[in-house]
Order: C-alpha cells, then sequence, then structure tokens
C-alpha cells in the first residue's frame, strides 16, 4: 500500500469537502453538531490510518462513504433512528458496503454551494427565503410568523431570487435547483 495522503493533500481534501460532507451528514442525522463530530472524526481516523489508503482508490468516495456509515453507526448507537426520515435510512444502509458515487458527491458539493449562497443573502431576506424555499412555508405563513405583509414576504423573496441569480450566475443548474426547492 503506497501512502498518497501528504499534510498537503489532506488538507486540500478537508478544505473541499468538509462543508459538504457536514450538509452529507446532517442529512442521514438531522443534527448539525453531530454531523460536523461524524466529519470531524472520519478525518481524524483518515489521518491516522493514511498509510492503510490505496493509491488507486478513490479517495473522495472512500470519505463520503466513511462519513455515511459513521453517520448510521452513531444513529443505532444513540437510538434516534426514530427521528430519520425512514426512507433515507433504508437507502442508506442498503448501500452502505458500496463506496459513494461521484455523482452523488457533487450533489452534496452543490447544496453546499447553494447553502453559502443563502447565508449571504441580507439577514431578513435569507429568513424569508429560507422559510419559503427550504422550510416550504406559504407567504401567508411566514408573513404571520415574522407579523409582516405578504406584500413584504414577496418583495423579499424577489430580492433573494435576484441576489442569488446574481451570485450563481456561472451555475445555471444551481439556479434551478434553488428556484425549484429539489435539493
Amino acid at each position: 500500500m503506497v501512502n498518497i495522503l501528504d499534510k498537503i493533500i489532506f488538507r486540500t481534501l478537508f478544505d473541499e469537502h468538509y462543508r459538504p460532507l457536514c450538509n452529507f451528514a446532517y442529512r442521514i442525522t438531522g443534527d448539525i453538531d453531530q454531523a460536523e463530530d461524524i466529519v470531524q472524526d472520519v478525518f481524524v481516523k483518515i489521518w491516522n490510518t493514511k498509510e492503510m489508503i490505496q493509491k488507486d482508490k478513490n479517495v473522495r468516495s472512500y470519505i463520503y462513504t466513511m462519513v455515511r456509515n459513521h453517520a448510521l453507526e452513531v444513529i443505532r448507537r444513540e437510538g434516534i433512528g426514530s427521528k430519520i426520515n425512514k426512507e433515507i435510512l433504508y437507502l442508506h444502509t442498503e448501500i452502505s458496503e458500496s463506496l459513494i458515487e461521484d455523482e452523488e458527491i457533487e450533489k452534496y458539493r452543490l447544496i453546499d454551494k447553494i447553502y453559502v449562497s443563502i447565508r449571504q443573502l441580507p439577514p431578513k431576506c435569507g429568513e424569508v427565503f429560507t422559510m419559503s424555499k427550504v422550510n416550504g412555508l406559504t407567504y401567508t405563513q411566514i408573513a404571520a410568523r415574522l407579523d409582516i405583509s405578504v406584500k413584504t414576504v414577496e418583495n423579499h423573496i424577489g430580492k433573494a431570487l435576484k441576489l442569488l441569480r446574481e451570485m450563481l450566475a456561472e451555475h445555471t443548474t444551481i439556479f434551478i435547483i434553488l428556484i425549484t426547492g429539489s435539493y
């Protein structure tokens, strides 16, 4: 086995994949702090066993698979599986032995870009947009919760879409995903 993980490669892997991996683990656990702990544990394990990683392995796929398996292990160990959407748990359990494909990795990288862009919106605009597009609330529900008019909600959504369109100009696919809410 050839050691391919020197400090520079490891740091690059960490910088490039930490947030998408946290989003990935969060989708499994439903707890952001727990998701971050899982990803950190996996990176520590990878560093401690770096000499075991084979040169011909797809390291990205290997890391995502480790995060998925560790997240499922944590869920089972803590007995919080009932909080998880049964379909997600079933899907991940069925494929837990296989490596995660590049297509799935890219999906979580796109989701990360979406969340980063939403966090860059002005606070109120981001809050309204998140309530609508992420949480699925209607404009009327948002207006009632925030004690603002429906017209103000519409204005915030319009402003958010305009700003996001500018932020994601080179990523048309991401913007379409964002608008349709299929993330």
